[in-house]
């Protein structure tokens, strides 16, 4: 995959996420390579940055990998949605009856706001 795309999303996340370079350099164990990537960009423009320091970052920022490599905003919210119905197989009934009164309150919420 191309480097300028990986880092871009790296970039995109990162302000998602409200977190800096620094900020991701100092808590996601990538040491000092997320600052490489961009510093030798001539040098190494063939190299782009593996797999596993794309796994740290994604751990650090609280996402899958499914959801990094989603680019469109059609793909994320896709993936966002199968991710949370995989998390409601291992929620008991009880959580599930909180969970659907939750979204019972958005519904009426959103209905009562658009009128």
């Amino acid at each position: 995959m191309d480097k300028k795309i990986i880092i871009s999303r790296i970039d995109e996340l990162m302000q998602e996420k409200g977190i800096n370079k620094y900020q991701l350099k100092e808590n996601a164990e990538v040491s000092s390579t997320i600052y490489q990537w961009r510093k030798n960009a001539a040098r190494d423009k063939d190299r782009t940055p593996s797999l596993r320091s794309i796994e740290k970052i994604c751990d650090f920022l609280g996402v899958t990998l499914a959801y990094f490599f989603s680019f469109s905003n059609a793909e994320q919210n896709n993936t966002r949605i199968l991710e949370i119905a995989n998390s409601l197989c291992d929620m008991s009934k009880e959580q599930l009856k909180v969970l659907e009164l939750i979204i019972k309150q958005f519904k009426k919420t959103q209905k009562d706001s658009s009128l």
